[in-house]
């Protein structure tokens, strides 16, 4: 999708949370996902101040973003990914094997 479509509205497009799953959310989300059936932070009300409880629920909820918006913002800085797969894609499941594989023999 276009840059200029909200994330929500592309969300509900790519038909990620069509999927069925528990009674309980499964997806985390920030503020701009809240009524999508996800697991988002509690909005401070207008003119006021959040609870404790829910300020320490929002510290776990961002815990977990954090990690998320960290590996995001890392694949960003990856030149490579701004363009297209360069080779023919017959070979792109051997190459994204090697990359993997190098990856963790390095470690």
């Amino acid at each position: 999708m276009d840059g200029r479509r909200h994330d929500k509205a592309a969300l509900a497009a790519s038909g990620l949370l069509d999927t069925p799953h528990t009674t309980r959310p499964v997806h985390v989300g920030d503020k701009g996902y809240q009524g999508c059936d996800m697991i988002t932070p509690i909005k401070k009300p207008a003119g006021g101040t959040l609870h404790a409880t829910d300020k320490a629920y929002n510290k776990q909820v961002n815990q977990i973003r954090y990690v998320v918006e960290r590996a995001n913002a890392h694949l960003k800085n990856w030149k490579i990914l701004h363009t297209d797969y360069r080779r023919s894609l017959d070979t792109f499941a051997t190459s994204i094997t090697v990359a993997i594989g190098l990856y963790f023999f390095r470690s």
